[in-house]
């Protein structure tokens, strides 16, 4: 089998949830790509040969060095249209990726296209933009944690106040889909934020959308969509359907693993509004041509030209100075010109949607692998740098001149308002800590969890420009505290601060100290009885009178529930992440039984151990030793109830 790279290079690639933000920029070079800059206007298809050969060289490029099977791009310059697959859709099969006939997973570019049916509700009367969302919906009744209403340009801003949710998300199979209705009474994240407040990326509030669109026309969604988008633009391969119906199923693109080779399954997304379409990119530049071109294309009309300017205006922002979330696009701009766009992942497929409204310029690509997911901000950086000038004053980034004004105060740990607050899904929002720091040289410092530090430079109060890079950062203070952080590449998420004892390093460090005691406590009891009886020498609790006298079995069951619960948990996200949150919740629920049980043991231990001391019995270093079994099982305890894993939470 041969493929059309000669050479390969393997890149590690994580995996992207059903998101939609643009990861920070990473530069592509003009060697990397093989063609030489060209300095020009944003006309990127004015010199179609040039543009192929630009494309030809960051495409082969990515393909190779993030291993990715395939991909398909669309870029409408004016009038003007430009389409092309590379790779394979079918990397055991040999097929090529085609523009026109390869169906790709969009992820949650399939949003822009349930905000466009709202909008197009919104024009016939039957929807507002101020609509109170819940005395709309028929369906589907939220909770009133709030007084102040959820309107339909909350959930079109990400700002509606729920928290992130897993389940019904996505499903594992055609069996488990159930009507969108029932998917949204049944899986509904708590409320965790007064509406309007902060935008939190919410998959289900863009399905709710979908639901409100559905009940006002009188149909299922994916027919109005298919009515009243697909067939105005003669998208005529494009589906909401999973799987494809038997007319595309063909040509739908396999999705790939980290290698580029291995093949994934298909991925059904339980709340189809937020993610479940799947187009080819010809389809898609006719979706970007209607929305350069006022609404309509020489195939039919899908807005009114009033509507797209209330679609791409902007209307939340976390700091006037960053970017902003507009209709269901969310702003992108850099280099001082302004693009809206929207990101969609699934764990196999990254996609992405950009428009410059006042260049008349569109952008549709989408990788196949999930090599794609570090490929996509390539991507742009290598499309902008070729086509779009660099701002007179973004062109440098200014030099640091001492440490940042109020460097003590924001300085901590920050983690993103993306997460299951409620549920025993929240372990998820572990990984999305930021650290912040100051450097010998004055610049600030963040550090994802597990992730590449990056420098930025103050260029205003509270306001940092990333050093080597287009990225801005704020920071948001409320009555003289630092409360939250902003990146201007993702503007649908906050991060919020965090206080000492809230932050990986504690968690961490405490969980690291507790199991060791407990280890200690599970090997080491047996070890010295076993060593006793071989020299023939009585046990501590030689003589000593119950409930005492069955303390250590009570320590050691505690000690050995707490580690069974850390391998067995630790072993199932290695190795079935996606059954332990998708599946059957009983899987979910009999793990987290082994901690349950360590807490009764805790209890117990804390109440033996007390009685040990008040009768004075075992000896001090015995007594030392369970006290701090005792301790670790509460400490254990308490970093548990904070992460929700101490017994289920639906």
């Amino acid at each position: 089998m041969s493929r059309p790279d000669p050479t390969r290079r393997s890149v590690l690639a994580g995996i992207g949830a059903a998101g939609a933000t643009v990861a920070a920029p990473t530069t592509v070079s003009a060697a990397q790509t093989g063609t030489e800059p060209i300095q020009q206007q944003v006309n990127p298809l004015a010199d179609l040969d040039a543009f192929e050969a630009f494309l030809d060289g960051v495409m082969e490029a990515h393909l190779e060095s993030h291993d990715i099977a395939g991909a398909t791009v669309a870029v409408v310059d004016g009038d003007d249209e430009f389409a092309k697959g590379y790779g394979y859709a079918d990397v055991e099969a040999e097929t090529p990726v085609d523009a026109e006939e390869t169906l790709f997973r969009i992820g949650s570019v399939s949003k822009l296209f349930t905000w466009t049916a709202a909008m197009q509700a919104v024009e016939r009367g039957d929807l507002a933009i101020d609509e109170d969302v819940d005395a709309a919906l028929e369906a589907v009744d939220l909770p009133e944690t709030y007084d102040e209403p959820i309107r339909l340009d909350h959930l079109a801003t990400h700002t509606p106040g729920f928290e992130e949710r897993v389940r019904g998300t996505f499903v594992r199979s055609e069996s488990e889909l159930r009507p969108l209705a029932e998917m949204l009474r049944t899986e509904q994240p708590s409320r965790v934020r007064p509406p309007g407040e902060f935008a939190a990326y919410s998959n289900y509030g863009s399905a709710l959308a979908g639901q409100l669109v559905a009940e006002t026309a009188g149909a299922s969604f994916e027919t109005v969509v298919e009515e009243d988008i697909f067939e105005p633009l003669s998208m005529d391969r494009s589906t909401f359907d999973q799987p494809a119906p038997d007319e595309f199923a063909a040509d739908l693109s396999k999705g790939y693993g980290t290698d580029g080779r291995t093949e994934g399954e298909f991925e059904y997304v339980g709340i189809p509004p937020a993610g479940a379409m799947s187009a080819t990119a010809t389809d898609m530049a006719s979706f970007v041509r209607a929305f350069l071109q006022d609404g309509a294309t020489d195939d039919g009309r899908l807005l009114e030209a009033e509507s797209v300017g209330e679609m791409h205006r902007r209307r939340f922002g976390h700091d006037e100075r960053l970017n902003g979330i507009a209709f269901g696009f969310y702003e992108m701009s850099r280099n001082g010109v302004r693009v809206v766009g929207h990101g969609g992942d699934t764990e196999l497929f990254h996609s992405l949607l950009f428009l410059l409204p006042e260049h008349d310029v569109g952008v549709f690509i989408s990788y196949n692998s999930v090599g794609g997911l570090e490929a996509r901000p390539e991507f742009v950086d290598a499309f902008f740098e070729q086509y779009v000038a660099d701002a007179p004053s973004e062109s440098e980034t200014p030099e640091s001149d001492g440490p940042p004004e109020r460097a003590d105060a924001i300085t901590g740990t920050y983690r993103s308002n993306r997460l299951p607050y409620t549920t025993s899904e929240k372990f998820l929002g572990f990984a999305s800590a930021i650290s912040v720091s100051v450097d010998d040289e004055g610049r600030l410092v963040t550090h994802p969890l597990g992730g590449e530090t990056t420098q930025w430079v103050e260029v205003e109060p509270l306001l940092f420009a990333e050093v080597d890079g287009t990225n801005r950062l704020a920071f948001r203070e409320d009555d003289g505290e630092i409360t939250h952080l902003f990146l201007d590449s993702t503007p649908v998420t906050a991060f919020e601060r965090l206080s000492r004892r809230e932050t990986p390093t504690v968690h961490l460090t405490v969980l690291a100290i507790s199991l060791l005691v407990f280890l200690a406590t599970a090997v080491g009891w047996p070890l010295a009885a076993g060593w006793r009886r071989y020299r023939g020498r009585a046990g501590p609790l030689e003589g000593i009178e119950p409930p005492l006298r069955y303390a250590r079995w009570v320590a050691g069951a505690t000690s050995g529930a707490f580690l069974a619960f850390a391998v067995a948990f630790g072993a199932v996200l290695a190795t079935d992440p996606t059954g332990l949150l998708l599946g059957d919740p009983l899987q979910f629920r009999l793990l987290l039984v082994l901690p349950l049980l360590g807490a009764v043991g805790t209890v117990l231990t804390v109440g033996l151990a007390a009685l040990a001391w008040y009768e004075r019995q075992w000896g001090l270093p015995a007594r030392l030793h369970y006290t701090a079994v005792a301790t670790a099982g509460v400490a254990i305890c308490w970093v548990l109830v904070y992460w929700n894993l101490l017994w289920y939470q639906p």
